[in-house]
């Protein structure tokens, strides 16, 4: 037997995405191939819960499909390797699919290392591949036991929820928890009672022979302020008191007791006895408070002068104050600052970051450069490498002053793993403003946001000259002292970097105590105490981080899941929970409490941390979890009632009958308990009460009916009342009232970024205005308020279709122009401009067949079904259906029973076979398409046929780093019948889609991702 010989090829090195290998393959040298594996290359599998509970939950496995390329590339490859270098991320999941690489490639004979990085710099490169190790089968196991947790709540519950509530539902064991705390807020905000209090403001003059002048030039300033469009703001309020050396203070203390009156009386009292005299008080009922009966309530008057007290300042307090900064960032205080400070959604805050750690061109020989260092941690630990090198950027560029004797040292959570780094600059004398021309927009805010942060942690405390001036004021009812205060920057410190902040701080006149003062103002103005605020993105981000639930690395995907799945919606960047969101969480809060519970979720993170430090077994912890929730499980499949129709107090307007709460795609709303005999149905608003039509001012057009303001997936319009009758449509904007048609060339608008010229460009129906310095400059920006472009209609081809033989058009896509069939969707025929000659071929030698009667027109005629007196199907009445074919509720053939025989066409006489489509088999004319009867089946034939035409599974959308130009979020590679494309992975709520770039493939495009908890 011959001895087997060494491999002789290069080693190889295995990493997450391709942008990574580009950049680490320069480190390396000629000795070493680096090779991605597209994130993931192996999973449970994805029909099936892939899980034996009866053999201690051991998981099965499988290679994706999208997948089995790679691995087979990356098998040859390792086969000729000495070895295979592992060099995947170095968190959990990281771990995690190095493991899965040696199984998939059957690495378990092959000399294999384990790689792990923090920055992908040449010093960082060089150092971890000298030091290799073995896999941390610890992180593996944790990983695994998430993995199997999130599978085992999402394959369990969400069949449940779809059983009981409705389609297309699911649950999750982070998600689920995530929403509960949008739903419990929004029901704390709507039980909320506001209590009442009042508030005295007094505007005073420095110096009291001024009083008369500087009266008149308020009273001028207030007036002009309430003719803006934002009103009086106190920015504006505090540059004009700066600017008049005048003072802004608020009653705070009355004969030695804090002042706090709750009532409109008290406060005049007090308001009239510094000087106020009152000319009325209005009131009005409080609409957001209707319920409550709360009246809002304004005491109008002015100071009188001779009626006033003596104001006098009886007291300055000064004092020195300092401001330290914030510590260098982890994955979710990155996540929180992007949101507040860039507006950036907390999954488009970690595409750019992924960029930026991958590496950057700059062009020439350099190839790309890794600016950040990982950004998925929970640690504010720095090397000292870093922070030497910050603190020599900052002796050199801001000077001593800024530079702290000893380096400044945060603090982590408990459960950060110290091991990594926070996430700062991987070189640090990269200057944002020194590499912007090669980096995107977005990266560009980002990177600057890292890198500003980072230095400024190492430098001194601001400091600030802080004042308190206490005004006093005698009356009837004792000692009144007002209260204002101003602070002054005596040293940046580290806001030399990070910049000043934008507050409203008034810069106080030189003052001394005994001084006297004249008012010009005092503003008695009532108050509510307010809810609690709605989460936001960011602040989402902050509470999960605080409650423990999840982990940092997932707080991006968990965000986009709950809005992906219309749990919950982003309305003014803030998060409200749909109808379906809360009927949700209250069927899982009532039959899952535990899989619910805050401090049990945060429990189970930490058993999934102690898994890692090798203390817990990852079976124990599956089977403390499963025990108790199979049970729960068992108990909400027998009692968990049925959610798709709930009693109301409304009565229907048409027939009299009940009306009743159901679920949709866009919610709960309420429907006529006699459907489909009567199909009345209204919107609700978050109460539950009816939402009246908005009817515009004037009528249809064309039938004279009213228009009434309607929303569709591209926004809002008026649509006719008299629809399906008539079905005229008119733009308009939220409040129902019609937009302007305009031109193309009326609209002048400049870019905001590059201030080139802005077009009007149109998307999936919308239009919107596109910067013309396009790929270079990717801006863009709603049309002008009350405003609308019609899209213009395509130009007739001169030929016909050789499908359909419809009419040809010329449309335009992101290539230029192409010929397409006018009857789009319904013949989705589509061929370059130069068929037109070949086209006009077929017709002249008669092979165009003839177009169908419907001239375009998609949907099929409506087939009126005689019902008996209950509203049920008469199907007596119907007849008998066609041979071998049964009736449905909606009077269609269907069929039932296998046939042991060809079909014949009801319509034509044709004969019908098996087809194979989207949703499965299906029966259709061979003549199409003269003739286009389509037949479903149900009961044993479709049993039948699926097990005959089984249906192939669908592929999981693959990640790519391509940004959606419609809402920023990054693309995905789909699959649909005409082949791959790109669509945007925030689908259904943006439905931006795009062929597939020339020359790129799905392995080219795609990149790693981070699985979120399900």
């Amino acid at each position: 037997m011959a001895k087997k010989t060494q491999p002789s090829g290069k080693s190889l090195v295995i990493v997450e995405s391709p942008a990574k290998a580009k950049t680490i393959n320069r480190y390396l040298g000629d000795d070493f191939k680096v090779m991605a594996s597209y994130g993931h290359v192996r999973d449970l599998p994805a029909h099936d819960l892939g899980i034996d509970f009866e053999n201690n939950f051991e998981p099965v496995y499988e290679v994706l499909a999208s997948k089995r390329k790679v691995v087979s590339s990356l098998k040859k490859l390792a086969k000729d390797a000495p070895t295979v270098y592992l060099a995947t991320d170095l968190d959990r999941e990281g771990e995690a699919i190095a493991w899965h690489l040696v199984s998939a490639l059957g690495l378990e004979n092959t000399p294999t290392e384990r790689v792990v990085f923090n920055e992908i710099t040449k010093s960082a490169i060089q150092e971890a591949f000298s030091h290799p190790h073995k896999l941390d089968m610890a992180k593996v196991n944790a990983q695994q036991a998430r993995r199997l947790l999130d599978r085992i709540v999402g394959y369990q519950l969400s069949p449940l929820l779809q059983s009981k509530i409705g389609k297309g539902l699911s649950a999750g064991r982070v998600q689920s928890v995530a929403v509960r705390l949008i739903v419990d807020r929004e029901r704390e905000i709507r039980a909320f009672i506001p209590e009442e209090h009042w508030r005295l403001h007094g505007c005073f003059a420095t110096d009291p022979a001024t009083l008369d002048k500087l009266s008149n030039a308020w009273n001028k300033f207030l007036e002009k302020s309430e003719k803006t469009k934002s009103g009086l703001t106190v920015k504006a309020r505090n540059k004009w008191l700066s600017e008049h050396e005048c003072l802004y203070a608020e009653l705070t203390t009355l004969n030695g007791k804090s002042f706090k009156p709750t009532d409109v009386k008290e406060a005049r009292e007090v308001a009239e006895y510094l000087g106020f005299v009152v000319e009325k008080v209005d009131e009005s009922d409080w609409e957001a408070y209707a319920k409550l009966q709360l009246k809002q309530t304004a005491i109008i008057g002015a100071i009188v002068a001779g009626k006033a007290p003596a104001f006098e300042i009886s007291e300055i307090q000064k004092r020195r104050t300092k401001s330290k900064p914030n510590g260098p960032f982890t994955t979710a205080s990155l996540q929180q600052a992007a949101s507040s400070e860039l507006g950036f959604s907390p999954s488009r805050t970690m595409r750019v970051a992924q960029q930026l750690y991958e590496g950057i061109e700059f062009g020439g020989s350099e190839g790309p450069v890794g600016l950040i260092t990982y950004m998925r941690t929970d640690s504010t630990h720095l090397s000292k490498d870093s922070v030497a090198a910050a603190r020599d950027l900052i002796g050199k560029d801001f000077g001593d002053k800024h530079l702290p004797a000893k380096p400044n040292v945060y603090g982590s959570s408990k459960r950060a793993q110290e091991a990594h780094e926070a996430v700062r600059p991987s070189d640090v004398t990269l200057r944002p403003a020194d590499i912007m021309a090669h980096l995107s927009a977005e990266q560009t805010k980002l990177y600057g946001l890292i890198w500003r942060r980072f230095v400024a942690c190492q430098m001194t405390p601001a400091e600030w000259d802080s004042t308190s001036v206490l005004i006093k004021a005698p009356t009837p009812k004792g000692e009144a002292i007002f209260r204002t205060s101003g602070r002054r920057l005596v040293f940046d410190g580290y806001l030399r970097v990070m910049g000043l902040p934008d507050t409203d701080d008034v810069v106080l006149p030189a003052l001394s105590e005994g001084q006297e003062l004249g008012m010009l103002q005092l503003k008695p103005e009532q108050h509510y105490t307010s809810p609690p605020a709605r989460y936001g993105e960011a602040s989402l981000v902050k509470k999960l981080e605080a409650e423990g639930i999840g982990r940092p690395s997932t707080y991006a995907a968990i965000i986009q899941t709950i809005q992906d799945r219309q749990y919950v919606e982003l309305t003014d960047k803030k998060l409200h929970p749909s109808a379906i969101g809360e009927v949700v969480t209250d069927s899982l809060m009532e039959h899952f409490p535990k899989v619910m519970d805050f401090q049990f979720t945060s429990f189970m993170e930490e058993e999934l941390d102690k898994v890692e430090d090798a203390g817990l077994e990852w079976q124990d912890v599956l089977s403390e979890f499963y025990i108790p929730f199979k049970a729960a499980l068992d108990s909400a499949g027998a009692n968990m009632q049925r959610a798709r129709s709930q009693p109301s107090e409304f009565i229907c307007t048409e027939c009299g009958r009940e009306m009743v709460y159901r679920i949709g795609k866009k919610g709960r709303f309420l429907s006529c308990s006699g459907y489909p005999n009567c199909k009345v149905a209204m919107n609700i608003d978050a109460e539950g009460q009816p939402v009246a039509d908005v009817v515009a001012d004037e009528p249809c057009p064309l039938c004279g009916k009213d228009l009434i303001l309607r929303k569709s997936r591209i926004g809002p319009f008026l649509g006719c009342t008299g629809y399906p009758e008539c079905s005229h449509t008119q733009p308009s904007d939220e409040q129902g009232v019609p937009l302007k048609k305009v031109n193309e060339e009326d609209i002048k608008e400049t870019c905001p970024e590059c201030k080139a010229e802005m077009s009007v460009k149109f998307s999936r129906g919308r239009s919107f205005l596109g910067c013309s310095a396009y790929p270079k400059c990717k801006a863009t920006q709603p049309l002008p308020d009350g405003v609308y472009v019609e899209k213009p209609k395509p130009a007739e081809a001169g030929v016909r279709c050789d499908k359909c033989g419809r009419n040809i058009v010329i449309r335009t896509g992101r290539r230029g122009p192409f010929l397409s069939c006018s009857g789009f969707p319904r013949c989705r025929n589509a061929m370059p401009m130069d068929k037109v000659d070949h086209l006009r071929a077929l017709e002249e030698a008669g092979e165009i067949p003839e177009a169908p009667a419907d001239n375009g027109k998609t949907g099929r005629a409506k087939v009126e079904v005689p019902r008996d007196e209950n509203g049920k199907v008469d199907y007596a009445a119907m007849g008998p259906p066609p041979p071998g074919f049964a009736w449905t509720r909606t009077g269609r053939p269907v069929v039932e029973t296998w046939p042991e025989e060809s079909l014949a066409c009801p319509d034509c006489g044709g004969e019908v076979d098996m087809k194979t489509g989207r949703f499965g088999p299906y029966y259709g004319c061979t003549k199409f398409p003269k003739c286009r009867f389509v037949s479903n089946l149900r009961g044993a034939a479709k049993k039948q046929a699926e097990k005959e035409f089984p249906t192939a599974p669908k592929p999981k959308p693959i990640p790519t780093d391509v940004p959606c130009e419609e809402c920023g979020a990054h693309m995905v590679i789909r699959t649909g019948r005409s082949g791959e494309f790109l669509g945007c992975s925030k689908y259904p709520t943006c439905k931006n889609s795009q062929p597939m770039p020339e020359g790129q493939t799905a392995e080219t495009l795609a990149v790693e991702t981070v699985e979120a908890d399900k």
